[in-house]
C-alpha cells in the first residue's frame, strides 16, 4: 500500500533568506533566526521581532508557571532535523512507513496582506521572500524527486504577480501553490472575479490550489475577525500568550482553521469558482475533515431551498466537490471511513503535519486503523492514491 503524506511541513533554516536574498536592496528586512543564550529563539522579519524573544518568553513562562527551558521543550519538535534537512526527513519517513510527502512551509505560511509588520505591505518584498522560499524548497526536494514534493507560495494580494509566480513555481517542478483560506484583496471573497486571473493561470498550468490555514492575523480570517488570538506582530504572542479571553494555537487551530475552511469551501463551490474553472483542483487542508460531508449535504439542501443562489451553478455544490476537490483528514479522525462513503473515497487525503506539534511517529498505524472499514481498493486511495492524483505526483 502506497503511503503518501498529503500535508507535511518544512521548517526553514535560520539563514535561508540571508543566504539568498539581496542584502543591498532589503538590508535588515531580510528574515532570519537568532538564538540568545542558547534558549531564547528569535525570528526577525522586516526589521522587527516576528517570533519569540527573551522578554516575551519570560512573561509567558511566569504566567504559565514554567521555565524558559520547559517552554523551549514545548516547541522542540520544530527543531527536528528533517524540517530543514531532506536526508534526515527521509530517514524519519522510512522509520514511520511513509513513502512520499507533500511539503508546505512554516514561517512562509505568514506573508498575508493585513500583517501588522509594515515591511509586509511592500508587495515586492513579500514576493522576494516567497520566491526565495520556493527556490529553497525545490532544492530541498531535489535529492529525492520521487519522494519529496514541494508546494509554492504566491502573493495573492496582487493577482497578476501571483499568476506569474505560479508559472515560475511550475518551472521549478513544484506540485502546487498554496494560499490561506481568506480574502487577500480587501474584503473581497475568493469567489469574486478579481481573483480570476490567478485561477486561470493555475488551471492552465495544471497546478492544484491548496488552501492551508495558519494561526495569525495577517489575513482577514477567523483569528482576526472573531478575536480568537491576541493581536500582535509576534507569532509567539498570537500562538502562545493565552488566557480565557484570547486563545492561541489550540483555539486558532480547532476553531479558526475550520471556520475559515468552511467559509472558503462555500465561496469556491457556491460562489461559482468551480463552475468557471472546471479543470482547476482545490485541496482543503489542516482543518479536520469530519465536518465536510455534513456541510456539503447542507449546501446542496440550501441551494435547492433558495434557488436564486444556484442560478450561476449547473451542478450541486457536492458535485463540484466530487469533481474537483479534495479534503485532508487527520489520520486518527473517528469518522474518516464514514465520511468517505458520502464525500467519496477518491476525495480524501491524510496528513502527518510533520514536524509540527500534531505530528506523531505512529501516524501510519493510526491511518490504517481508521481506513480499515473501507474496501482494500478504497484504503489504497485514501492512503496514497488520492494524493498522487490531487498533486499529479510522479510516483
Amino acid at each position: 500500500m502506497l503511503i503518501v503524506d498529503g500535508d507535511g511541513h518544512t521548517v526553514e533554516p535560520g539563514d535561508l533568506w540571508t543566504a539568498r536574498m539581496d542584502q543591498g536592496r532589503w538590508g535588515d528586512w531580510i528574515p532570519h533566526r537568532e538564538t540568545v543564550d542558547g534558549i531564547y529563539d528569535e525570528f526577525w522579519l522586516g526589521g522587527v521581532l516576528r517570533g519569540g524573544g527573551r522578554e516575551l518568553v519570560d512573561g509567558i513562562c511566569a504566567k504559565a508557571g514554567i521555565t524558559p527551558a520547559q517552554f523551549k521543550e514545548i516547541t522542540a519538535q520544530l527543531d527536528l532535523p528533517g524540517g530543514a534537512d531532506p536526508h534526515a526527513r527521509i530517514a524519519d519517513m522510512d522509520r514511520d512507513g511513509i513513502d512520499a510527502a507533500v511539503l508546505y512551509p512554516t514561517h512562509s505560511l505568514f506573508f498575508g496582506p493585513t500583517d501588522p509588520i509594515e515591511a509586509l505591505h511592500d508587495i515586492e518584498f513579500v514576493l522576494a521572500c516567497q520566491q526565495t522560499y520556493n527556490d529553497w524548497v525545490a532544492d530541498y526536494c531535489q535529492p529525492y524527486p520521487d519522494r519529496l514534493f514541494g508546494v509554492g507560495a504566491v502573493p495573492l494580494q496582487d493577482v497578476h504577480l501571483a499568476a506569474a509566480e505560479a508559472e515560475r513555481i511550475a518551472s521549478l517542478g513544484l506540485k502546487g501553490v498554496f494560499i490561506r483560506p481568506s480574502p487577500y484583496i480587501g474584503e473581497l471573497p475568493l469567489s469574486h472575479h478579481v481573483y480570476d486571473p490567478f485561477w486561470t493561470a493555475c488551471q492552465s498550468l495544471g497546478l492544484p490550489v491548496a488552501l492551508h490555514p495558519g494561526v495569525h492575523i495577517d489575513t482577514p480570517g477567523a483569528c482576526s475577525k472573531l478575536g480568537l488570538v491576541r493581536p500582535d506582530q509576534n507569532l509567539a504572542i498570537t500562538n502562545a500568550a493565552v488566557d480565557e479571553e484570547y486563545g492561541g494555537s489550540a483555539l486558532g487551530q480547532a476553531v479558526g482553521n475550520t471556520v475559515d475552511m468552511i467559509v472558503s469551501l462555500g465561496r469556491i463551490l457556491m460562489g461559482g469558482v468551480c463552475e468557471r474553472f472546471p479543470e482547476l483542483t482545490f485541496i482543503f487542508l489542516e482543518s479536520g475533515g469530519g465536518w465536510c460531508a455534513t456541510q456539503l449535504q447542507r449546501m446542496d439542501e440550501q441551494v435547492e431551498a433558495f434557488p436564486l443562489e444556484r442560478q450561476w451553478l449547473k451542478l450541486r455544490p457536492s458535485e463540484y466537490f466530487r469533481r474537483q476537490c479534495y479534503i485532508s483528514f487527520d489520520p486518527d479522525e473517528w469518522n474518516l471511513a464514514a465520511s468517505a462513503e458520502w464525500i467519496g473515497p477518491d476525495r480524501i487525503l491524510w496528513a502527518s503535519d510533520y514536524p509540527h506539534p500534531e505530528y506523531r511517529s505512529q501516524v501510519v498505524k493510526e491511518l490504517r486503523e481508521r481506513v480499515s472499514p473501507l474496501s482494500e481498493a478504497n484504503q489504497r486511495k485514501v492512503a496514497g492514491g488520492n494524493a498522487v492524483a490531487a498533486y499529479r505526483l510522479p510516483v
